[in-house]
């Protein structure tokens, strides 16, 4: 990032993102990242049901990612995004309604919520191919699309394009470049 601003510059109002998972981070490497100049971070939460998280082979606990949002906080970072992933094969719409509430309680800037891609060449997609597994749901995705949007909505974060929900002032500016 350094070399970033050296090289090219970086206007004063930046919006200087990078995710991560949240059991890649501890409050010093947050610190790290936000003294080096990052301002916005996002952290790829995906679910709060343990079986949701194993199924799609994530290390972190349900907690962990809460923990992430609060060392971001407390390291200064000025917009904080969690990421969720909804249609995994075995998450009822209980789980998804917690997993938004878990994520609610974290107090997120900026939320993402995505349906399940079963990308080629994936475990999980091998485990599809077998029969294992169920390929998510049409009907069942747009349900859950549904609940959080009315989830969002009512605690304050706004639509704003097609699976990002943002607090005025917080949507994230490269979704919204791709998007003008």
């Amino acid at each position: 990032l350094a070399a970033l601003r050296d090289t090219f510059g970086l206007a004063p109002d930046a919006e200087v993102t990078t995710e991560a998972n949240p059991d890649s981070v501890t409050p010093t490497s947050l610190a790290r990242l936000r003294e080096a100049g990052f301002t916005r971070i996002s952290f790829g939460m995906q679910s709060s049901a343990p079986h949701v998280l194993r199924l799609l082979e994530r290390t972190h606990t349900p907690g962990r990612a809460l923990d992430a949002v609060r060392w971001a906080r407390e390291a200064g970072f000025a917009s904080v995004s969690l990421d969720l992933i909804y249609g995994t094969p075995g998450e009822s719409a209980d789980d998804w309604r917690r997993s938004v509430e878990a994520a609610l309680v974290a107090a997120p800037d900026h939320l993402s919520a995505y349906s399940l891609i079963v990308e080629d060449g994936t475990r999980l997609a091998a485990r599809v191919r077998r029969g294992e597994v169920p390929l998510p749901d049409e009907d069942d995705l747009a349900d859950k699309y549904a609940i959080a949007d009315a989830m969002l909505a009512a605690r304050g974060l706004n639509w704003y394009e097609v699976s990002n929900w943002a607090r005025p002032g917080h949507a994230c500016r490269h979704n919204l470049a791709y998007w003008r």
